[in-house]
Protein backbone atom coordinates (compact mmCIF):
# COMPACT_ATOMS: atom_id res chain seq x y z
CA UNK A 1 0.00 0.00 0.00
CA UNK A 2 2.76 2.54 0.89
CA UNK A 3 5.04 1.62 -2.19
CA UNK A 4 1.90 2.00 -4.59
CA UNK A 5 0.87 5.03 -2.87
CA UNK A 6 4.11 6.96 -4.06
CA UNK A 7 3.98 5.03 -7.36
CA UNK A 8 0.47 6.48 -7.59
CA UNK A 9 1.68 10.60 -7.32
CA UNK A 10 4.44 9.34 -9.17
CA UNK A 11 1.99 8.64 -12.23
CA UNK A 12 -0.22 11.51 -11.47
CA UNK A 13 2.66 13.84 -11.49
CA UNK A 14 3.72 12.27 -14.81
CA UNK A 15 0.46 12.86 -16.09
CA UNK A 16 -0.17 16.35 -14.49
CA UNK A 17 2.89 17.47 -16.75
CA UNK A 18 5.85 16.69 -14.50
CA UNK A 19 9.02 14.77 -16.52
CA UNK A 20 10.40 11.54 -16.01
CA UNK A 21 14.06 13.05 -16.16
CA UNK A 22 12.83 15.53 -13.47
CA UNK A 23 12.61 12.62 -10.63
CA UNK A 24 16.13 11.56 -11.08
CA UNK A 25 17.54 15.17 -10.75
CA UNK A 26 15.90 15.72 -7.23
CA UNK A 27 18.79 15.35 -4.57
CA UNK A 28 18.37 14.00 -0.88
CA UNK A 29 20.74 15.13 1.93
CA UNK A 30 21.78 11.98 4.01
CA UNK A 31 20.56 9.37 1.58
CA UNK A 32 23.01 6.61 2.84
CA UNK A 33 20.98 6.36 6.53
CA UNK A 34 17.78 4.98 4.37
CA UNK A 35 19.66 2.33 2.98
CA UNK A 36 21.16 1.53 6.68
CA UNK A 37 17.41 1.99 8.16
CA UNK A 38 15.74 -0.75 4.64
CA UNK A 39 18.62 -2.97 5.99
CA UNK A 40 17.92 -2.35 9.58
CA UNK A 41 14.44 -3.45 8.37
CA UNK A 42 15.59 -6.47 6.54
CA UNK A 43 17.15 -7.64 9.89
CA UNK A 44 14.21 -7.23 11.69
CA UNK A 45 12.11 -9.33 8.97
CA UNK A 46 14.66 -12.16 8.39
CA UNK A 47 13.55 -15.72 9.72
CA UNK A 48 17.31 -16.28 10.41
CA UNK A 49 18.28 -13.48 12.38
CA UNK A 50 15.22 -14.06 14.19
CA UNK A 51 16.47 -17.70 14.87
CA UNK A 52 20.08 -16.13 15.52
CA UNK A 53 18.20 -13.91 18.54
CA UNK A 54 16.54 -16.26 20.20
CA UNK A 55 19.91 -18.01 21.48
CA UNK A 56 20.89 -14.80 23.90
CA UNK A 57 19.31 -14.26 27.01
CA UNK A 58 17.47 -11.12 25.93
CA UNK A 59 15.95 -11.37 21.86
CA UNK A 60 13.26 -9.13 22.31
CA UNK A 61 15.15 -6.26 24.19
CA UNK A 62 18.08 -6.86 21.11
CA UNK A 63 14.93 -6.71 18.41
CA UNK A 64 13.88 -3.48 20.42
CA UNK A 65 17.03 -2.04 20.43
CA UNK A 66 17.80 -2.98 16.55
CA UNK A 67 14.59 -1.16 15.68
CA UNK A 68 15.34 1.95 17.50
CA UNK A 69 18.49 2.14 14.98
CA UNK A 70 16.37 1.64 12.25
CA UNK A 71 13.90 4.28 12.94
CA UNK A 72 16.95 6.45 14.32
CA UNK A 73 18.61 6.40 11.01
CA UNK A 74 15.08 6.60 9.04
CA UNK A 75 13.81 9.68 11.63
CA UNK A 76 17.32 11.31 11.00
CA UNK A 77 16.98 11.18 7.14
CA UNK A 78 13.41 12.60 6.66
CA UNK A 79 14.44 15.37 9.39
CA UNK A 80 17.31 16.36 6.77
CA UNK A 81 14.61 16.28 3.95
CA UNK A 82 11.86 17.50 5.97
CA UNK A 83 11.47 20.45 3.17
CA UNK A 84 10.54 18.10 0.80
CA UNK A 85 6.68 17.90 0.04
CA UNK A 86 5.12 14.84 1.94
CA UNK A 87 8.49 14.06 4.42
CA UNK A 88 7.06 15.74 7.72
CA UNK A 89 3.85 12.98 7.17
CA UNK A 90 6.20 10.43 5.84
CA UNK A 91 8.29 11.13 9.68
CA UNK A 92 5.56 11.46 11.81
CA UNK A 93 3.67 7.93 10.32
CA UNK A 94 7.49 6.78 10.92
CA UNK A 95 7.72 7.87 14.79
CA UNK A 96 4.50 6.31 15.47
CA UNK A 97 4.79 2.85 14.10
CA UNK A 98 8.47 3.33 15.63
CA UNK A 99 7.41 3.88 18.87
CA UNK A 100 4.48 1.25 18.61
CA UNK A 101 7.24 -1.39 17.84
CA UNK A 102 10.42 -0.51 20.20
CA UNK A 103 7.57 -0.91 23.08
CA UNK A 104 6.76 -4.29 21.85
CA UNK A 105 10.22 -5.59 21.50
CA UNK A 106 10.49 -4.70 17.96
CA UNK A 107 7.82 -6.31 16.44
CA UNK A 108 4.20 -4.95 15.38
CA UNK A 109 1.00 -6.04 17.33
CA UNK A 110 -1.68 -7.02 14.74
CA UNK A 111 -5.50 -6.80 15.91
CA UNK A 112 -8.25 -9.05 15.72
CA UNK A 113 -9.59 -7.61 12.58
CA UNK A 114 -7.10 -9.66 10.87
CA UNK A 115 -9.37 -12.82 11.45
CA UNK A 116 -11.11 -11.17 8.31
CA UNK A 117 -8.73 -12.49 5.54
CA UNK A 118 -8.99 -16.27 7.03
CA UNK A 119 -7.03 -18.69 8.67
CA UNK A 120 -4.05 -18.22 6.30
CA UNK A 121 -3.47 -14.53 7.34
CA UNK A 122 -3.19 -15.56 10.65
CA UNK A 123 -0.97 -18.67 9.51
CA UNK A 124 1.03 -16.52 8.07
CA UNK A 125 0.89 -14.19 10.87
CA UNK A 126 2.65 -16.73 12.77
CA UNK A 127 5.50 -17.01 10.79
CA UNK A 128 6.59 -13.60 10.41
CA UNK A 129 8.63 -12.51 13.23
CA UNK A 130 8.09 -8.82 13.14
CA UNK A 131 4.47 -8.60 13.43
CA UNK A 132 2.77 -10.92 16.42
CA UNK A 133 -1.41 -11.37 16.96
CA UNK A 134 -1.85 -8.47 19.61
CA UNK A 135 -4.21 -9.90 22.73
CA UNK A 136 -5.22 -6.59 23.25
CA UNK A 137 -2.67 -5.56 26.35
CA UNK A 138 -0.47 -4.46 24.62
CA UNK A 139 1.62 -0.87 25.46
CA UNK A 140 0.64 1.51 22.28
CA UNK A 141 -1.61 -0.97 20.94
CA UNK A 142 -3.90 2.45 19.50
CA UNK A 143 -0.65 2.77 16.94
CA UNK A 144 -0.25 -0.92 16.23
CA UNK A 145 -1.90 -2.15 12.53
CA UNK A 146 -5.36 -2.32 13.33
CA UNK A 147 -7.37 -0.92 10.53
CA UNK A 148 -8.19 -3.78 7.47
CA UNK A 149 -7.36 -2.58 4.01
CA UNK A 150 -7.17 -4.40 0.91
CA UNK A 151 -5.87 -7.44 2.31
CA UNK A 152 -3.69 -6.08 4.64
CA UNK A 153 -3.50 -4.48 7.90
CA UNK A 154 -2.61 -1.16 8.57
CA UNK A 155 -1.94 1.52 11.45
CA UNK A 156 -2.66 5.25 11.97
CA UNK A 157 1.23 5.24 10.89
CA UNK A 158 0.76 3.63 7.92
CA UNK A 159 -1.55 5.49 6.70
CA UNK A 160 0.92 8.98 7.06
CA UNK A 161 3.27 7.52 5.74
CA UNK A 162 1.60 6.57 2.44
CA UNK A 163 -0.54 9.91 2.39
CA UNK A 164 3.28 11.55 2.65
CA UNK A 165 4.80 9.49 0.12
CA UNK A 166 1.73 9.96 -2.16
CA UNK A 167 2.64 13.68 -2.13
CA UNK A 168 6.17 13.28 -2.53
CA UNK A 169 5.71 10.98 -5.33
CA UNK A 170 3.08 14.34 -7.16
CA UNK A 171 6.28 16.38 -6.52
CA UNK A 172 9.30 14.06 -7.60
CA UNK A 173 8.62 14.62 -11.54
CA UNK A 174 8.37 18.64 -11.74
CA UNK A 175 11.50 20.79 -12.47
CA UNK A 176 13.17 22.32 -9.27
CA UNK A 177 13.94 25.47 -10.37
CA UNK A 178 16.23 27.22 -7.63
CA UNK A 179 16.71 30.82 -7.76
CA UNK A 180 20.06 32.50 -8.73
CA UNK A 181 21.75 34.71 -6.67
CA UNK A 182 23.00 38.07 -7.99
CA UNK A 183 25.90 39.93 -6.19
CA UNK A 184 24.78 43.44 -5.37
CA UNK A 185 26.20 46.53 -7.17
CA UNK A 186 28.72 48.38 -5.23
Amino acid sequence: MILAACLLGVVLGLLAGGRWRSIWCKRFRVWPLLFLSLFCEWLLASVRVQTFLVRFDQPQLLRALLAVLQYGLVSVFLARNWRKPGLLAVLAGSLLNGLVIVANGGRMPVGSAISRFGAEALDKLSQVPHYFAAGGQEPLLFFADLIPFAGYMISVGDILIALGLFLLGLYLPFRLVRPTQTLAKP
